[in-house]
């Protein structure tokens, strides 16, 4: 009898507490409701389940597969897009001079594939820095720090393998729909709902946890080694809002193979109406099982 995949809802919900910083304070949890208009039929129990597992193992990438384990790599941020696109300063130039301070910032991504990714901050020792100066760093770590990790929070099950995984596992209930098949975990905490198409390409996934519901919309493109996610959308919202009040973020990437393992070489972020930020990602180390 299969297991869930070791911290799925966990990695997950963690993620809720850096994205939802963004649209207000997490509440008290409360369960999700059903995706609308996912009418369910009687699937056909365990022969269902190990159909779609198998076919979906062999449809998507995943680093599992390449036993990816962790990676760091020197993490160099567009910090002109950043200021540019700030609500909070519109006016920034290519000669602003925090932009020439934040450049000489040393940023290393720490990233786990299971547990938490770190990010190291190292600001130049040669120099002393003014009041105004400290407060850009601060602010600067802080948001670069939350982006990183909890966009990693959102990217990693989406590629380790745990999309496929689920499809097998004991703790969730598997049913056909009209346009495909809904899987729905029976995890009263961790409420976890993944709609794919018939041809089992994940369309939607939607995770509630903490008084915050994360919806994600994800995009895949194919690679040799499978389906390769791409970008995805991930609105949050706390439980008792409204869809008109969910902060909204859109991630991209490109990546680069080291070992045979897929990992970022850019990452996108868009915050619409508050940020964009771009980071570059080189003189990476991977470590493999």
């Amino acid at each position: 009898m299969r297991r869930s995949p070791p911290g799925l809802p966990v990695r997950i919900a963690a993620a809720l507490l850096a994205l939802a910083c963004m649209g207000g304070d997490a509440q008290t949890p409360q369960a999700a409701q059903p995706v609308p208009g996912a009418t369910m039929q009687p699937g056909s129990g365990a022969s269902l389940n190990d159909a779609l597992l198998a076919k979906a193992t062999m449809l998507y990438a995943s680093t599992a597969k390449s036993g990816l384990r962790n990676f760091d790599c020197t993490v160099h941020p567009d910090w002109e897009k950043i200021m540019i696109t700030s609500r909070k300063d519109t006016a920034a130039a290519a000669g602003d001079s925090r932009i020439a301070l934040l450049n000489r910032v040393k940023i290393t991504l720490h990233a786990h594939m299971e547990g938490d990714s770190t990010v190291d901050w190292v600001v130049p020792a040669d120099q002393q820095f003014d009041a105004a100066a400290s407060a850009t760093l601060d602010r600067a770590h802080r948001g670069i720090e939350q982006t990183l990790e909890g966009a990693l929070k959102l990217w990693i099950p989406l590629v380790n393998g745990s999309v496929a995984e689920s499809l097998g596992v004991e703790d969730v209930d598997i049913g056909q729909t009209e346009s495909g098949y809904s899987l729905r975990s029976k995890d009263k905490r961790h409420s976890l709902t993944e709609e794919f198409d018939r041809n089992l390409l994940l369309r939607r996934y939607r995770i509630a946890d903490s008084g915050s519901v994360v919806d994600i919309a994800p995009t895949f493109r194919s690679t040799g080694e499978g389906l390769l996610l791409s970008s995805f959308v991930a609105r949050v919202k706390r439980a008792d809002a409204t869809a008109n009040n969910a902060q909204e973020m859109k991630v991209s990437l490109e990546y680069q193979t080291l070992a045979g393992a897929q990992i970022p070489a850019r990452l996108a972020v868009d915050v619409p109406n508050v940020v964009t930020m771009d980071f570059a990602l080189d003189g990476c180390a991977v470590d493999l099982k």
